[in-house]
């Protein structure tokens, strides 16, 4: 006897909540989980469980619950300047080389000039290190952000909303390579302009 559509709709459903709790971001973890716990609701339904439906649309709610204090809770973000030779930032590098290693080589980490730790809510959530110029254009060859902070958030807020340490320094332009498809994403998404193959600016 196969399994029917219903049994299938089980499966996914189950598959989704799986996924969920694979994920570093607590944002994605939620939404993800919110999606399952809806549609394992439905298969409660459709198999006439009240038990399983009733419960799984609890857990929906408190995961909206959460999601709504996660938005709507005030933040507090901080770009500090790293000494890159101190031993909390060579210890930072070491911890995160395996993916760091990814936008830079460990031979050219030593050559960057300017190194910045990302505050979030008074945790170091990310550094951006790279080479600052004369004329005021900062090369970033790193940024780099812990997997619980990657929602966008330290992105939008440093480059788009919140510039005013660029300008009080000096900087009026960043530029950076996305290498990565996942980076491009993001440099996209932040407000920056691709304007050679790889190649992104923003202006301050």
């Amino acid at each position: 006897m196969g399994i029917n559509w219903v049994e299938w709709f089980g499966y996914l459903a189950s598959l989704v909540v799986l996924i969920s709790l694979t994920m570093s971001s607590i944002i994605k973890l939620r939404w993800i989980n919110f999606i399952g716990c809806i549609l394992f609701a439905a298969f409660g339904f459709l198999i006439h469980s009240m038990p399983t439906a009733l419960m799984n649309v609890g857990i929906a709610f408190i995961n909206l619950y959460f999601l709504y204090n996660i938005y709507n809770t005030k933040e507090e973000f901080e770009l500090i300047e790293a000494e890159t030779d101190s031993e909390y930032f060579n210890y930072f590098l070491k911890v995160n080389m395996q993916e760091i290693e990814k936008q830079i080589s460990k031979d050219k980490l030593k050559s960057q000039n300017k190194g910045l730790y990302m505050l979030r809510d008074n945790n170091i959530a990310g550094i951006l290190l790279g080479e600052k110029n004369e004329e005021g254009i900062f090369f970033i060859k790193v940024d780099y952000v812990i997997p619980q902070y990657r929602d966008y958030k330290l992105g939008k807020y440093f480059f788009d909303e919140h510039t005013e340490y660029f300008k009080k320094n000096g900087i009026h332009k960043l530029m950076t390579e996305g290498k990565e498809r996942s980076h491009r994403q993001y440099l996209n998404k932040i407000g920056f302009i691709e304007t050679a193959k790889n190649l992104y600016i923003k202006k301050i």
